[in-house]
């Protein structure tokens, strides 16, 4: 999972323009007696055409201008940051905030209960 997050992370500084910075924050929900933690991951640049929202976890699938930078990678990071997210139980999507910018929110269990307890 810390690879995971740490994808979501290094893309959101990159898309960041200088002098502005992310935002990331966890907190944790109670869905239908269902603990969650919720990580929220904001970045302050172009965000993501409408239509590529959907595909932006998909292996190999890069949105386009991206794909004409120097660091625009080979499209699989978001693909592995997903796979891992879901087989730890949990859940990613991708929305483009209302300001500007691309928010990440993964949601994961988030079970606080001890053994022996």
């Amino acid at each position: 999972m810390y690879s995971a997050i740490e994808n979501v992370v290094r893309n959101a500084i990159r898309y960041t323009p200088e002098n502005t910075g992310i935002e990331i924050s966890l907190r944790c929900e109670l869905i239908n007696d269902d603990r969650r933690a919720l990580i929220r991951i904001r970045d302050h640049g172009p965000g993501v055409p409408e239509e590529a929202l959907n595909r932006l976890f998909q292996p190999f699938y890069r949105v386009a201008d991206a794909r004409e930078r120097k660091t625009g990678g080979t499209g699989i990071g978001l693909a592995i940051t997903e796979r891992a997210v879901r087989l730890h139980g949990g859940a990613i999507v991708a929305s483009n905030a209302l300001e500007g910018g691309l928010v990440v929110e993964i949601s994961l269990p988030a079970d606080i209960s001890h053994p022996g307890s």
